[in-house]
């Protein structure tokens, strides 16, 4: 499947971007990056497996992450461009020793934050499309609870991933405006 969708070519790209260092410390490096953006959202998510916690406002959460989702989208074209102008135009950015680097591995974070979105945006969907109306059976109604820490992981994941590329974009701002 990834090899037909290029979604592992994505995450290696992203997984590539945690650290520029080589040999045992690069592997260091993103061993403990690792930990931090899949341990971190399973510890987050890891209490609801027992609290039996059920989300609710399914179709409104859906809403607001397919809208940020083609906003990542579009960030992504921006860095297409951006990566396109300061190739062709290099010369204006001399002082910006790093700057190609930064936009590259910006790109690599904002598809892999694309992709966990559209998963997320799916699995929302599904869960939408499942959500049962309260009754007087189920006077909650509402998700299943076992759906409630993967959609925590997925969000808690995502936001992470978004911190990332923040620091990236203050860090192309900085080799830029210096």
């Amino acid at each position: 499947m990834g090899k037909h969708w290029g979604l592992r070519m994505v995450f290696d790209d992203h997984v590539e971007t945690w650290s520029s260092a080589v040999g045992q410390q690069q592997r260091n490096e993103r061993r403990r990056a690792g930990l931090k953006y899949f341990g971190i959202p399973t510890a987050l998510a890891l209490p609801f497996l027992f609290v039996h916690f059920r989300l609710q406002g399914i179709a409104q959460l859906l809403s607001g992450v397919t809208i940020f989702t083609a906003l990542l989208f579009g960030l992504l074209v921006l860095m297409f461009n951006t990566g396109i102008a300061v190739r062709k135009d290099s010369a204006i950015f001399e002082h910006a020793h790093d700057l190609k680097l930064v936009i590259s591995d910006l790109r690599a974070n904002v598809t892999y934050a694309a992709v966990v979105a559209v998963c997320l945006s799916l699995l929302l969907a599904i869960a939408a499309a499942i959500t049962s109306p309260p009754s007087t059976v189920d006077p909650v109604g509402g998700l299943s609870w076992w759906w409630t820490p993967i959609c925590i992981w997925f969000f808690t994941h995502l936001g992470l991933t978004l911190l990332m590329i923040l620091r990236r974009l203050r860090t192309a701002f900085n080799y830029v405006s210096r």
